[in-house]
């Protein structure tokens, strides 16, 4: 019986790799990068932790339980559940009450906050959770800012809260999202944590790699075969900015927001207060991620208007260096079917001489780490349904 191939070494080529090694099945995995795990990657300098954007792995994600069952996320640490409202060097915690009471009560006191708004949050809440994931992708066209408006929150506590929020994880300021997608990562967060592992972002694929047997790995291959399936022509950017700092700013576990419509900056983030790895001893370290519109390799924000921006919306001063900036281009697929699980064919060949060629690279179900992981389990489905 002749290998299985797989083109692409992100989490989806990943996944069918560890199942088919598993199994004890025969494949090839072919990536044309130099590293493995795709957009998931680190860079170390300094003894910091540089992820390439603010990435974080959400704890509940169902696809998730294939990596939480062989104890690759035991190490996993959390943010805190909700964020720093910030504006013009003020900040006010936007905080779960379930979850983080009494910071949560915090939130009320904010001029962009109204009280039917945190009933509307709590309502949402219990709302998503009584749904399963499969479910939110069934929304129709109607995008996240038309959810939101009708879901009765105000415009204010929207441009506050929400834009910047989901923002930094659709990688798109107007919040045209579907909302199905906004459903399942809401979902995801009131269920569970959104996490960290030691050493970067790139721990997962790597610690994925280390189960695999070397002899079938293939890196820095040139030319592998695109995908059937063409990989979306368009894509949303990302830039994160990253600062060396004596303290964590006053941020600790939980994210910062822009709350205000001005600047370039989306949110901030001292990962290393989360996990300590991040940074070397008695340092901590400042990740700023900027709004999708400057997130681009000829952007104008200099590191230093960064660090500007960063010390008017803290008010404080920023005592360290800068360490590196990172832009991903196509960071997420813009144009995704925004459907839960992989339609049939994904990703696989349909003829005869394709049925055991797995394009990686192709197109997955929408803009997750969960659709990436499922795309995977699906190939390695389809070979054992044949």
């Amino acid at each position: 019986m002749p290998d299985i191939h797989i083109y692409g070494g992100g989490m989806s080529g990943l996944t069918a790799a560890l199942l088919l090694e598993e199994k004890n099945l025969d494949y090839q995995l072919y990536e044309t990068q130099s590293h493995w795990g795709g957009k998931l990657q680190t860079t170390h300098q300094e003894g910091f932790a540089l992820d390439h954007g603010f990435q974080v792995i959400q704890s509940a994600y169902p696809a998730m339980d294939l990596y939480h069952k062989r104890g690759y996320m035991n190490d996993a640490l959390a943010f805190g559940s909700g964020a720093w409202l910030l504006s013009q060097g003020k900040k006010t915690l936007l905080a779960d009450p379930l979850r983080e009471f009494p910071k949560g009560l915090a939130a009320l006191g904010h001029p962009s906050i109204k009280l039917t708004d945190v009933w509307h949050v709590a309502k949402l809440r219990n709302q998503l959770l009584q749904q399963s994931p499969e479910s939110f992708f069934q929304s129709g066209n109607v995008t996240t800012l038309q959810y939101l408006q009708q879901q009765g929150f105000s415009p204010s506590f929207i441009e506050a809260f929400f834009k910047p929020f989901f923002t930094g994880i659709f990688l798109e300021e107007a919040l045209n999202t579907p909302c199905s997608m906004f459903q399942f990562v809401f979902w995801a967060l009131a269920k569970g944590k959104a996490c960290l592992l030691p050493g970067g972002i790139q721990t997962l694929p790597n610690r994925i790699v280390a189960q695999l047997n070397p002899q079938k790995l293939h890196l820095n291959v040139p030319g592998t075969k695109a995908s059937n399936n063409p990989v979306p022509q368009t894509h949303f950017s990302t830039q994160a900015h990253y600062f060396a700092v004596d303290s964590d700013l006053g941020l600790g576990k939980f994210i910062g927001l822009n709350a205000s419509n001005s600047g370039a900056i989306n949110l901030m983030a001292i990962p290393s207060a989360v996990q300590s790895g991040y940074a070397p001893g008695g340092k901590h370290l400042l990740c700023v991620s900027v709004k999708p519109s400057v997130s681009h390799p000829n952007s104008q924000a200099t590191p230093d208007q960064i660090r500007f921006e960063a010390e008017q919306l803290l008010g404080t001063q920023i005592h360290g260096h800068w360490l590196n900036s990172f832009t991903v281009p196509q960071a997420l697929p813009a144009d995704t079917n925004y459907q839960y699980g992989c339609a049939v064919g994904d990703g696989v060949g349909e003829s005869d001489a394709d049925l055991r060629e797995f394009h990686a690279t192709g197109s997955v179900a929408n803009p997750s780490l969960n659709a990436a992981i499922l795309n995977g389990i699906s190939f390695v489905s389809s070979i054992n349904c044949r």
